[in-house]
Protein backbone atom coordinates (compact mmCIF):
# COMPACT_ATOMS: atom_id res chain seq x y z
CA UNK A 1 0.00 0.00 0.00
CA UNK A 2 2.66 2.11 0.54
CA UNK A 3 3.50 1.93 -3.04
CA UNK A 4 0.19 3.19 -3.67
CA UNK A 5 0.00 6.29 -1.90
CA UNK A 6 2.93 7.62 -3.60
CA UNK A 7 1.53 6.59 -7.00
CA UNK A 8 -1.91 8.20 -6.06
CA UNK A 9 -0.36 11.80 -4.02
CA UNK A 10 -1.71 13.98 -6.11
CA UNK A 11 -5.41 12.24 -5.36
CA UNK A 12 -4.69 11.89 -1.83
CA UNK A 13 -3.99 15.48 -1.73
CA UNK A 14 -7.24 16.66 -3.19
CA UNK A 15 -9.35 14.21 -1.05
CA UNK A 16 -7.87 15.54 2.00
CA UNK A 17 -10.07 18.24 2.12
CA UNK A 18 -13.43 20.22 3.95
CA UNK A 19 -16.03 18.77 1.82
CA UNK A 20 -14.45 15.17 2.05
CA UNK A 21 -14.63 15.90 6.02
CA UNK A 22 -18.16 16.88 5.72
CA UNK A 23 -19.00 14.37 4.28
CA UNK A 24 -17.99 12.02 6.53
CA UNK A 25 -19.25 14.02 9.34
CA UNK A 26 -22.86 13.69 7.55
CA UNK A 27 -22.33 10.00 6.65
CA UNK A 28 -22.50 10.96 2.79
CA UNK A 29 -18.82 9.90 1.41
CA UNK A 30 -19.10 7.87 -1.43
CA UNK A 31 -16.08 5.90 -2.65
CA UNK A 32 -18.02 3.56 -4.83
CA UNK A 33 -17.84 5.70 -7.82
CA UNK A 34 -14.04 5.24 -8.19
CA UNK A 35 -13.37 2.98 -10.78
CA UNK A 36 -9.77 2.44 -10.12
CA UNK A 37 -9.55 -0.60 -7.36
CA UNK A 38 -5.92 0.70 -5.71
CA UNK A 39 -7.02 4.40 -5.67
CA UNK A 40 -9.81 3.24 -3.89
CA UNK A 41 -8.02 1.04 -1.33
CA UNK A 42 -6.18 4.35 -1.00
CA UNK A 43 -8.79 7.02 -0.22
CA UNK A 44 -10.32 4.44 2.21
CA UNK A 45 -7.93 4.32 3.99
CA UNK A 46 -7.57 7.93 4.27
CA UNK A 47 -11.21 8.08 5.10
CA UNK A 48 -11.06 5.65 7.89
CA UNK A 49 -8.05 7.83 9.08
CA UNK A 50 -10.43 11.19 9.22
CA UNK A 51 -13.18 9.50 10.52
CA UNK A 52 -11.67 8.15 13.36
CA UNK A 53 -9.94 11.74 14.28
CA UNK A 54 -12.86 13.03 14.17
CA UNK A 55 -14.77 10.68 16.11
CA UNK A 56 -11.73 11.79 18.37
CA UNK A 57 -12.77 15.91 18.06
CA UNK A 58 -16.22 14.84 19.27
CA UNK A 59 -15.29 12.94 22.48
CA UNK A 60 -12.63 15.03 23.54
CA UNK A 61 -12.70 18.71 21.66
CA UNK A 62 -14.95 21.44 23.24
CA UNK A 63 -14.10 23.92 20.71
CA UNK A 64 -16.24 22.11 17.91
CA UNK A 65 -13.41 22.92 15.80
CA UNK A 66 -12.08 20.42 13.89
CA UNK A 67 -8.14 20.10 15.19
CA UNK A 68 -8.79 22.89 17.27
CA UNK A 69 -8.23 23.01 21.18
CA UNK A 70 -8.31 26.33 23.64
CA UNK A 71 -4.50 26.61 25.54
CA UNK A 72 -3.60 29.18 27.59
CA UNK A 73 -4.34 33.07 26.26
CA UNK A 74 -5.13 31.33 22.96
CA UNK A 75 -6.32 28.66 20.59
CA UNK A 76 -3.75 25.95 19.38
CA UNK A 77 -4.20 24.02 15.39
CA UNK A 78 -2.58 20.63 15.46
CA UNK A 79 -2.56 18.24 12.26
CA UNK A 80 -0.01 15.55 12.93
CA UNK A 81 2.99 17.81 14.40
CA UNK A 82 1.82 20.70 12.44
CA UNK A 83 1.14 23.16 14.54
CA UNK A 84 -0.46 26.96 14.55
CA UNK A 85 -0.99 28.92 17.43
CA UNK A 86 -3.03 32.33 17.59
CA UNK A 87 -4.45 34.55 20.03
CA UNK A 88 -8.19 34.18 18.65
CA UNK A 89 -10.20 31.60 16.32
CA UNK A 90 -10.37 33.87 13.66
CA UNK A 91 -7.00 34.68 13.44
CA UNK A 92 -6.01 30.93 14.29
CA UNK A 93 -8.86 30.21 11.16
CA UNK A 94 -6.87 32.73 8.74
CA UNK A 95 -3.34 31.22 9.59
CA UNK A 96 -4.73 27.44 8.98
CA UNK A 97 -6.88 28.28 5.93
CA UNK A 98 -3.57 30.00 4.29
CA UNK A 99 -1.60 26.95 5.10
CA UNK A 100 -4.11 25.24 2.96
CA UNK A 101 -5.24 23.25 5.75
CA UNK A 102 -8.86 21.90 6.76
CA UNK A 103 -10.78 23.89 9.00
CA UNK A 104 -14.01 22.32 9.99
CA UNK A 105 -16.65 23.52 12.41
CA UNK A 106 -18.15 19.75 13.85
CA UNK A 107 -20.12 22.02 16.23
CA UNK A 108 -21.75 24.92 15.92
CA UNK A 109 -22.92 25.64 19.72
CA UNK A 110 -19.32 24.65 21.06
CA UNK A 111 -17.67 26.69 18.58
CA UNK A 112 -19.54 30.00 19.30
CA UNK A 113 -18.43 30.37 22.70
CA UNK A 114 -14.95 30.47 21.58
Amino acid sequence: MQLSWVKYSQEVVEFLNVDTLRKIDYGILDLSRIRNPELREVLIFFEELLSLELKVNYLENDTGLFRVRAVEGGYLYNEFGYEVEADSISELKEMVLAEDRIWYVFDEISACRH
